[in-house]
């Protein structure tokens, strides 16, 4: 019966800093009275936090019945094809700037991943880089207003914007000196009250 394989799912909150208080905890109909940030919830099966599913009155972990039973709970082609659930839905509510992100390759991801896990690294570690095999393409459906920054620019289109804000002017011979990769370091490098100044003027 497909009844019998439909199941009540709960996923998992994350409270990153950058998260608002209101909105993920009033989808799920739940009280944050200690105003903490609800940043994403996850539903799917990643090691580090999976959903737990309602079966026979009891709740487990979805990842964990996928290790079991990958051909009852994701199917046999799935299986194969990824050996695992191979996407993650998140729901985010962004309160404040989230910072600068940079995905792995597939291959990348499953090296550092592997070389981690032989180094015993835990997965909920502060010190792991990679909590799973996977790269990270992502697509996103905005349900409100929101801004996001994509990638980089042609270096050719980087210097000219360098040349023409008087404000990024300094940075143009780091370009000239060091490349794209010179200047990511430095920007990053860069002491907070620097930026905040730069940024307001």
């Amino acid at each position: 019966m497909i009844q019998d394989k439909i199941f009540k799912l709960k996923g998992k909150v994350q409270h990153y800093a950058w998260g608002g208080d209101h909105f993920i905890p009033h989808w799920l109909g739940m009280e944050n009275t200690e105003n903490k940030p609800f940043a994403e919830y996850w539903m799917g099966a990643h090691p580090s936090a999976s959903s737990t599913i309602i079966i026979n009155g009891k709740e487990e972990k979805l990842y964990d019945l996928i290790q079991q039973d990958a051909a009852s709970f994701i199917g046999e082609k799935v299986n194969k094809t990824f050996g695992e659930l191979p996407y993650l839905f998140k729901i985010l509510d962004v309160k404040d700037m989230l910072s600068i992100q940079v995905h792995p390759s597939k291959a990348s991801a499953a090296k550092g991943f592997e070389e981690e896990d032989a180094k015993d690294v835990a997965i909920n570690a502060s010190t792991r880089n990679y909590k799973d095999k996977n790269h990270k393409p992502e697509v996103m459906v905005a349900l409100s207003e929101f801004w996001l920054l994509h990638g980089f620019l042609m270096e050719d289109k980087l210097l000219k914007v360098l040349q023409t804000v008087p404000e990024f002017n300094r940075f143009e011979s780091i370009v000239m000196e060091k490349g794209y990769k010179g200047l990511y370091e430095h920007v990053m490098l860069m002491a907070k009250a620097e930026v905040d100044q730069l940024l307001g003027s």
